[in-house]
């Protein structure tokens, strides 16, 4: 059984970076982006057309989506890690082909691999999903010196899984 063992504080980084891909990779996150696009391109070609007012209204939402938006996330999730205890402590993650388990302080849980709805893997970091919103961010900074034995782990341990229902145990 293969098993590694890794401590995880979270920095606004790792989370922003998480927060940023979660909000620009979805549907409405592309679409806001197409929005801010085109108000830029409209004040562009109609710059001359247009009054003071509606270009500032333009200009404020082509900024909006692009750069106001991630400004604001940056700021949340600055005061996130700060302020939640669950998030700027030490996560310790013990994790097996069967099990991640994850403790805190004296707080434990273990998550079963077939509870793993979707795995993504980043050059510096691997987002374990939960549910649509919640995931488990691993930096591979701080995976010991193991990020890519843990990629391995991750990605053999979902396919394995993969078709796994658990109340096949229960009528067996």
């Amino acid at each position: 059984m293969q098993e590694i063992t890794f401590d995880v504080k979270l920095k606004t980084k790792d989370l922003f970076d998480y927060t940023m891909r979660h909000t620009y990779l979805s549907v409405s996150g592309v679409f806001s982006l197409l929005i801010s696009f085109g108000s830029l391109v409209v004040c562009l070609v109609k710059f001359r057309d247009f009054q003071i007012s509606t270009i500032g209204v333009l200009l404020f939402i082509a900024l909006l989506f692009p750069v106001i938006q991630p400004a604001l996330l940056y700021m949340k999730c600055r005061k996130q890690v700060k302020k939640s205890k669950d998030i700027n402590e030490k996560l310790t993650y013990h994790i097996t082909d069967e099990l991640i388990t994850v403790s805190q302080d004296e707080n434990k849980a273990e998550i079963h691999w077939y509870e793993i709805r979707k795995a993504v893997y980043l050059k510096k970091a691997i987002y374990l999903y939960m549910s649509p919103v919640r995931a488990f961010i691993f930096p591979a900074d701080q995976c010991g010196g193991k990020f890519d034995e843990l990629v391995g782990l991750c990605r053999q341990s979902i396919e394995k899984y993969k078709d796994y229902e658990p109340e096949d145990e229960e009528h067996a």
